[in-house]
């Protein structure tokens, strides 16, 4: 039986190429950025996005034009992944079992997938303000969802009482990184119907 790749192995392992790691954000915080933006319900063009997986004072540089090819190569292999996942509803393909520790509790790389999930939510949030939303529809429901389970993953100790309140009620890590693959391709299912409704 042939060992299965998966569409983020590739960019995992540029993430250990010294020049990626000392200047980009981690594979996971990059992987997670690349889900949010490809849930959004309109699609981005790759240089749209990609200066964004370099940490702020960054800019995307390469010491030799092959390393660049492969990045690009390898984001956009998994981004593609992604998209093909929402447009059919069916679970993404995450490296799930990296973000669990045999107790079953949430690794920094789990949180680091949630911190850059989030920082690419707020990437595209002007997108999903800019469409109408059916209140109680479950693309509200599933935005509001998606947004929570991702803050508790990233912020579990938050200072925020209330929040933290929230939190408590919400399910455990390994629930929710078992719900992941699922959730996040269903919102990006659902927004871009949306988007074609319009």
């Amino acid at each position: 039986m042939n060992k299965q790749t998966y569409p983020y192995q590739a960019l995992i392992e540029l993430c250990a190429v010294p020049e990626i790691k000392n200047n980009a954000k981690n594979a996971q915080q990059m992987l997670g950025f690349i889900c949010a933006v490809c849930s959004a319900p309109v699609e981005l063009e790759l240089q749209e996005w990609l200066p964004y997986l370099w940490n702020e004072d960054q800019t995307p540089s390469f010491s030799n034009e092959q390393l660049a090819v492969d990045f690009a190569a390898a984001t956009t292999q998994f981004y593609d992944a992604c998209l093909a996942g929402c447009q059919q509803a069916s679970p993404l393909l995450l490296p799930t079992s990296l973000w669990l520790n045999e107790s079953s509790q949430l690794t920094e790389q789990g949180k680091s997938f949630a911190i850059g999930y989030l920082s690419g939510f707020q990437h595209v949030e002007e997108i999903w303000q800019n469409i109408w939303i059916e209140p109680a529809s479950s693309l509200e429901q599933i935005l509001q969802t998606t947004t929570l389970l991702l803050g508790k993953l990233a912020n579990p100790a938050t200072d925020d009482p209330q929040l933290l309140n929230l939190f408590e009620q919400l399910p455990q890590a390994d629930e929710i990184v078992a719900s992941l693959p699922l959730l996040l391709s269903t919102l990006g299912h659902l927004s871009a119907q949306v988007n074609t409704d319009d």
